[in-house]
């Protein structure tokens, strides 16, 4: 009964805002609606759109002995909210993700499972507000914790990083082109002698040296040199003004190889080894189980990390059936 005496109120209000001596007028701008249009737009019935209603997160008031809810105050909730949404499929939230980021956000943006993006808020203490029961961790904490860290990289930022890894070198790889120990590699690294050659860049924790200071390196001095592979395919250093004689490879050093003499693996090789699909690879690297180099679009697993990774993990499955 009381939501017909609504609708015949609204009908009698538009037929009095639109009255004139004068004709037809324009209507002003609606500053309430019904309770009854309140739980319409968000698709509520009776029972849940007077819960919301007494929740006081919007203005209400008696108008006419009629429960009106204020707009600009409903709107304004609206916009801080992502619970409800409305059946015109206007967007909720459009203010409250404006300042701040929820666990999903994270994960999109560092191209990671949620699951790592709440690791990420617990294992660094991330400042989080609650909305609707839900964690969100404001803006301007995340970016100083992303500035303050190399590991995780947003889509941009990994795409910049490729252009830098395309002309850089880790420390394993230095390591297999001179047939050394990675030992030996920081020792060089460390040596006054040849420490000029080298400029370093941090990408995702782990150090790397340009190709540049490293081609510079192998022509400076001649104690070290490239150790030639029949198994590598070639790809020439040239020397300044003259052609480098140990000519190897140094962006492909995966191919014609088994698995047990590689040092790095594909994501295929390592779901070979795994017996698994190559997805659940992805998910593994993209949870940080394991170290990874991203080269490109694509990446290389280092195979001892992925051994070692994979026999804990097993002694952990095996345990967890024991008991």
């Amino acid at each position: 009964m009381k939501e017909n005496e609504e609708q015949e109120f609204e009908k009698l209000r538009k037929k009095v805002e639109t009255m004139s001596p004068y004709g037809r007028v324009e209507p002003k701008p609606r500053k309430w609606m019904s309770a009854s249009e309140m739980g319409k737009l968000l698709g509520l019935k009776k029972t849940d759109r007077y819960w919301l209603i007494h929740k006081n997160y919007f203005r209400t008031e008696n108008v006419m002995g009629m429960l009106r809810v204020d707009i600009a105050s409903f709107e304004k909730w609206y916009a801080n909210q992502v619970k409800y949404r409305k059946v015109t499929g206007e967007e909720p939230g459009l203010e409250l993700k404006e300042r701040s980021l929820s666990p999903g956000d994270i994960a999109d943006l560092l191209g990671v499972t949620t699951d790592t993006a709440y690791s990420i808020i617990r294992q660094n203490k991330l400042e989080t507000v609650i909305v609707d029961y839900w964690k969100r961790v404001p803006k301007e904490v995340f970016w100083d914790w992303y500035h303050s860290q190399s590991r995780y990289r947003t889509k941009e930022d990994r795409e910049r990083d490729a252009a830098v890894e395309a002309e850089t070198l880790t420390m394993p790889e230095m390591a297999g082109l001179l047939g050394v120990t990675r030992q030996e590699i920081y020792n060089i690294l460390r040596n006054e002698k040849y420490m000029h050659y080298f400029e370093s860049v941090i990408i995702a924790d782990r150090k790397r040296i340009y190709r540049k200071g490293f081609e510079e390196f192998l022509a400076g001095q001649d104690q070290y040199q490239l150790k030639a592979s029949a198994e590598t395919t070639q790809v020439m250093i040239a020397k300044p003004e003259e052609e480098n004689d140990n000519a190897v490879a140094l962006d492909s050093m995966y191919e014609k190889k088994t698995i047990s003499e590689k040092k790095y693996l594909t994501r295929e090789e390592a779901a070979e080894l795994a017996g698994v699909s190559r997805g659940m690879v992805s998910k593994w690297y993209r949870e940080g189980e394991f170290p990874v180099n991203i080269i490109g679009n694509g990446i290389r697993i280092p195979l001892r990390e992925f051994e070692q990774w994979l026999a804990k993990r097993k002694e952990t499955v095996a345990a967890d059936g024991n008991n």
